[in-house]
């Protein structure tokens, strides 16, 4: 189940000329679900700013669970990376990337005595910490970092001039990860609003990750309203609010 609360976080063909993308700061919430045979519940919450300026692009997700067996499951998440427009793709070189992860007590995380800066209270994509914390859980968070680029992505991509199956891959520098393919499936309706229907993946250590993340981007905003990923424990969504 920690691999689910995880990885529920972790959850970016033509870009737009040569022309910068201009994003004013944003405050984006989420509500995460999980849904596995009967089981259908809402288990946490996510906050994602994101803002550019020039060719630089900032973005953090901060978000932690319901109270799960004792603890709270948290990840908080920065990127700050240059998009640099090319013909046909951006290139994003990461300037600044690093992932945490905290499990705390619902008592301690409730309580003034948490340091959430204690070495013993932690785990982060730097290798700083000493929280005990395996490999699937660190590519989870790496992962849900790395995601935070396909807010900018979503966009810059000209999705209308696309055909469904198309898919474009975007290189990056810097960073954990080498690059994203996104595949675009068509134009569809989400609760509510007239989406883009989208799925992306990552690399992580030169190796595709496995797991593709679907997306529903709202035409008018640009903002990911449903971002969704099939998982072997379960299917995890996180939805806008």
């Amino acid at each position: 189940m920690k691999k689910t609360i995880l990885l529920l976080f972790a959850f970016v063909a033509a870009l737009t000329g040569m022309a910068q993308v201009q994003i004013p700061y944003q405050e984006l919430g989420y509500d995460v679900h999980y849904h596995l045979g009967l089981v259908n519940v809402n288990i946490g919450h996510g906050k994602v700013t994101l803002s550019s300026q020039g060719n630089q692009f900032n973005a953090t997700l901060d978000g932690n669970t319901i109270p799960w067996e004792g603890r709270i499951f948290c990840v908080s998440d920065t990127l700050n990376a240059t998009m640099t427009p090319g013909s046909p793709l951006s290139r994003e070189t990461v300037n600044y990337e690093n992932g945490w992860y905290l499990k705390p007590k619902v008592m301690e995380y409730r309580s003034d005595g948490f340091v959430a800066s204690n070495p013993a209270n932690y785990k982060n994509i730097l290798g700083q910490g000493n929280l005990d914390a395996d490999a699937q859980t660190m590519e989870a968070v790496t992962v849900t970092a790395d995601m935070l680029g396909m807010f900018y992505y979503f966009h810059e991509i000209d999705f209308a001039s696309m055909s469904p199956g198309q898919q474009v891959t975007i290189p990056i520098d810097g960073g954990f990860a080498r690059s994203v393919t996104v595949t675009y499936n068509g134009a569809s309706n989400y609760g509510g609003y007239a989406t883009y229907s989208v799925s992306f993946e990552y690399t992580y250590q030169g190796v595709a990750t496995g797991y593709a993340v679907q997306a529903q981007v709202d035409q008018s905003s640009r903002i990911p309203v449903l971002l969704a990923a099939e998982l072997a424990i379960g299917h995890v969504e996180m939805i806008y609010e």
